[in-house]
C-alpha cells in the first residue's frame, strides 16, 4: 500500500516537515524516521501510556475480569498485550512470546481445551516458503496459539466455526523518535490527504505547508523518546477482542452447538505465514472448518481516522465471495442488534487498488474453500508507527463490534446447516487476485 513515512533531521519551535512517500505491502510496512532532538541523545526506549500517563505494565493485570464483554476488560486486556515490555511482538521474539505467555494463561485459567501440536502451541517456521515445499534447517521459529470451546451439539460438534486475529506486530526501532511530534505530524500529513487511504499523498503545496509548533506540543509535557511499534489496533484490538469473546463462550452455561475453532495466528507481519502454516497443517479436520471470522484492526475507524469514518463504520470483505448466505447471515446478526454497524464494503469490491481481500490471515482459509468474514476499521494514521497505542483506540465501538462478532459466532455455529457456498471455490496452490 502507499503510505507516508516522515524524515527529520532537526526539531525546532516551527518546522517544515518533509514528506517522502513508500510503498508497501499489508504484511509488513517499515517506515524509517529519524528524529534529532537538540540538546537531547537518542538512547532511551521511552513511552507514555493512556492520555500521558505512566504506562501501563503488563504485571499490573487485574486479578479477574468480567465473564461479560465489557469496555473495561478490553481495556485492560490490551494496556497488557501492547505494552511495552512486549516490544512491539515482532513473531519469535522475546516481546512476542512474552504476550503469547498471557494468551495461553488465560486460556488456561478459563479453561480452554487446548488444539495445538504441544498443548495450546504450533511451532511455525517465520520464513516465506512455497507450499509444496519444507522449511530450511535453520529457519526462526515461532508460534501459533490454538484452542477450541467444544460445541453442544453430539453431531455438530464435529464442525467448527473458526474465529482468528494475529497475535505479532513489527517490533521495534533502534532509532527513537518523539512520540508527540511524530504524532502530530502523522495528523497533519494524513488529514491534508483527507483521511483518505486510497489518496496518492499531499501534493507538494500540502507538503510545504505542514508545520507543527512543537513549543505548544512542550507546554503540555517534556518530549517523549518512543522506539516501540505497540501495535494497539494492529492487531492487538483483534487479539483481545478475540480472548474477550473465548472468555464469554467459555463462561456461559449454554454452549453453541458446534464447536469454536480459535486461533491466535502469528507472523502476519512477515506474510500471513501463521496462518498458511495452520491451513497446510490444521491440527483439526481442515473439511470440518464451515466458516472463519478474521478480526484484525477493529479499534479506530472514528470520522478523525477515516474518510466515511464514524461511531458506527467498519469495513467488511469476503463473505459473499463464496457464500451469499454466509453474508446474509453476517447482515442478519448486524441488524438485530440495539445500534447496528455500519457494514462498509468498498474494499471487497474486485479489483480494488488496495487488495485487502489477500492482506490478511482469512485468505488462507478461503484458498480452501471456506467461507470468511474479514472485519476491520480501516487504515489510519497510526498504522505501523510508534502511535499505535492503546490510548488512541476508540473503547465503546470497539466494544459494540467485539460483542456483535460474538454473536455471530454464535448464530454461525448454531445453525443446523453449514452456510452454503455457491460461489466458485479457488485453487488451493493459487495466487490471491481480488
Amino acid at each position: 500500500m502507499v503510505f507516508f513515512g516522515v524524515q527529520l533531521a532537526t526539531l525546532k519551535p516551527r518546522l517544515i516537515v518533509p514528506y517522502r512517500f513508500l510503498k508497501a505491502s499489508r504484511a509488513r510496512t517499515s517506515v524509517a524516521v529519524a528524529l534529532a532532538l537538540t540538546g537531547s541523545a537518542l538512547v532511551a526506549c521511552a513511552q507514555s501510556g493512556g492520555n500521558g500517563a505512566a504506562p501501563s505494565r503488563a504485571a499490573a493485570a487485574p486479578a479477574s475480569y468480567s465473564p461479560a464483554i465489557t469496555e473495561a476488560d478490553l481495556r485492560r486486556r490490551l494496556y497488557i498485550f501492547a505494552d511495552d515490555s512486549m516490544q512491539g511482538r515482532d513473531a519469535g521474539s522475546v516481546g512476542h512470546e512474552r504476550a503469547l505467555t498471557y494468551l495461553v494463561g488465560e486460556l488456561t485459567r478459563l479453561g480452554i481445551k487446548p488444539a495445538g501440536v504441544n498443548g495450546y502451541y504450533q511451532r511455525v517456521p517465520t520464513v516465506p516458503r512455497s507450499r509444496a515445499g519444507a522449511a530450511p534447517a535453520d529457519t526462526s521459529w515461532s508460534r501459533n496459539v490454538i484452542a477450541v470451546i467444544e460445541g453442544s451439539d453430539p453431531t455438530l460438534k464435529a464442525e467448527y466455526v473458526a474465529l482468528g486475529a494475529h497475535s505479532d506486530h513489527v517490533g521495534f526501532s533502534r532509532r527513537p523518535v518523539d512520540h508527540d511530534s511524530m504524532r502530530a505530524f502523522l495528523q497533519a500529513g494524513w488529514n491534508a490527504i483527507g483521511r483518505d487511504p486510497n489518496a496518492r499523498g499531499p501534493s507538494p503545496e500540502q507538503r510545504a505547508s505542514i508545520r507543527v509548533n512543537v513549543d505548544s506540543l512542550r507546554t503540555i509535557r517534556p518530549a517523549r523518546l518512543d522506539s516501540i511499534y505497540n501495535g494497539a489496533d494492529d492487531d492487538g484490538s483483534g487479539a483481545m477482542a478475540l480472548l474477550e469473546i473465548a472468555e464469554a463462550f467459555a463462561t456461559s452455561a449454554a454452549k453453541p452447538k458446534r464447536s469454536l475453532l480459535l486461533v491466535w495466528h502469528t507472523a502476519e507481519e512477515k506474510g500471513l505465514i501463521g496462518a498458511e502454516w495452520f491451513m497446510d497443517n490444521p491440527t483439526v479436520a481442515r473439511n470440518k472448518i464451515v466458516a472463519q471470522i478474521n478480526i484484525d484492526m477493529i479499534g479506530r475507524g472514528a470520522a478523525r481516522d477515516v474518510k466515511g469514518g464514524g461511531d458506527d463504520f467498519i469495513t467488511i470483505l469476503g463473505p459473499k465471495r463464496l457464500s451469499s448466505q454466509f453474508d446474509q447471515w453476517v447482515r442478519d446478526v448486524n441488524n438485530k442488534q440495539a445500534r447496528p454497524l455500519q457494514l462498509d464494503y468498498e474494499f471487497d469490491r474486485d479489483g480494488h487498488p488496495q487488495q485487502f481481500y489477500c492482506r490478511s490471515d482469512h485468505y488462507h482459509y478461503a484458498r480452501y474453500g471456506i467461507p470468511i468474514a474479514f472485519f476491520f476499521t480501516s487504515i489510519h494514521e497510526d498504522y505501523h508507527q510508534v502511535t499505535d497505542e492503546p490510548q488512541y483506540i476508540e473503547y465503546p465501538k470497539y466494544t459494540r463490534i467485539t460483542q456483535y462478532l460474538h454473536e455471530l459466532a454464535a448464530f454461525t455455529a448454531n445453525q443446523p446447516n453449514a452456510p452454503v457456498i455457491d460461489k466458485p471455490k479457488p485453487d488451493p496452490n493459487g495466487t490471491c487476485r481480488q
